[in-house]
Parts: structure tokens; C-alpha cells; sequence
């Protein structure tokens, strides 16, 4: 669990295999709690419906598990992250941060101006892909278990898009100099968060 010390108290919860965590009661009210988990799903508002949740991680490919639930997580910007959390995830969330407490999901990071752009967030086992031209055209969580993996995706997305016209914003959540000149070398023109 990480915190700042801002007035608007934040912190991220690692949802360790996707399905297990554990969480000391916090000191101070929280009010947001990020999910960074690779059963994300961002959908757009108008289009959801809970009786449909599970279908539409069916069809993404991620099948909700017998002991799993939907998350649904409004935003006021039209679009919403879909997160599957076992009971006992969401049990243990509810009784850690109580039921005031928003949650987010690095998919629903505001990307602001949209000019053809690559949005990444890599957190060292989840990169969060968003491309937009200029709306959102894709939005996609990707699991990554070694350097290879994200040496292929990386390399793979750097030939499918053209980047001397997309900009790659990054949120890189790592001090990994090697890694941040990894990208600097396939991204050219690339913005660090």
C-alpha cells in the first residue's frame, strides 16, 4: 500500500496474482484507492449495463471466475473501468476503506489533450495501453511476467504505430533508468509523466 502525503489522501493496492491481497486499516481516511489488477475492462458508460458485466469480460476474453464480482467505476468523463475482484477482495476493501471511498484503476488516468497519442502506464507486471486518434481507440491492460514479454510488446507496438506521429505519454512507476531508455530508444517522441 503506498500513500502521499497530499490533503487528498490516495493509495494503490496491489491485487497480488489478481486475486489476493492484504491491507492494514488505514490511519487517516483514504478517499481514492487505485486497482491495479489485468481484469480491467474500460467501457463506455452509455453502454453498461451490470446484468452484462460478465459477458463483457467473456468476450474480452477473461471469463468471470465463480467466486469473482464487477466492480463498476463511474467517472464523470463518460467512460468507466469494469474491475473482477473476488468477494473476499471486495469484502476486504470495503471493511479497510469503508463505502465512501472512490476507487480507480490506472485506464481511468485523463490523458488531456488529444493529439494522435499512446498512452502508457507501466507499473513493472501491468503496462495500461490507450491510444487515441484523436478519441480513444483502444484501451487495453497488459500483463507482463519478464523483460521479454515487455521487450516483445513494446518493440510489437512500436512498429504497429506510427511514432513519428503519435506522442507516447509515459507514467513509468519505476526508477528503472534501463527501462526509461528502453523506451526513450523505440519511442520517438516520448513524454514522461
Amino acid at each position: 500500500m503506498n500513500g502521499n502525503s497530499n490533503t487528498n489522501k490516495k493509495v494503490s493496492i496491489r491485487l497480488t496474482g489478481g486475486h489476493s491481497f492484504s491491507v492494514a486499516t488505514p490511519t487517516q481516511k483514504i478517499d481514492e484507492v487505485e486497482l491495479p489488477t489485468s481484469r480491467t475492462l474500460l467501457v463506455p458508460e452509455q453502454f453498461y449495463a451490470a446484468e452484462g458485466a460478465k459477458s463483457a469480460f467473456a468476450a474480452s476474453g477473461m471469463p468471470i471466475e465463480a467466486d469473482e464480482q464487477v466492480l463498476p467505476i463511474r467517472t464523470d468523463k463518460g467512460m468507466m473501468a469494469l474491475v473482477a475482484l473476488t468477494t473476499a477482495e471486495q469484502e476486504a476493501l470495503s471493511t479497510a476503506f469503508g463505502d465512501e471511498v472512490r476507487y480507480t484503476t490506472p485506464l481511468l488516468h485523463p490523458v488531456g489533450n488529444i493529439e494522435p497519442t499512446v498512452w502508457i502506464c507501466d507499473t513493472e507486471d501491468l503496462i495500461y495501453i490507450k491510444v487515441y486518434d484523436p478519441k480513444l481507440q483502444a484501451a487495453e491492460v497488459i500483463s507482463v511476467q519478464s523483460s521479454a514479454d515487455r521487450d516483445y510488446l513494446l518493440t510489437m507496438l512500436a512498429e504497429t504505430c506510427d511514432t513519428a506521429r503519435y506522442t507516447v505519454r509515459l507514467n513509468l512507476r519505476s526508477e528503472n533508468k534501463q527501462l526509461l531508455r528502453h523506451y526513450k530508444k523505440l519511442f520517438k517522441r516520448l513524454q514522461c509523466e
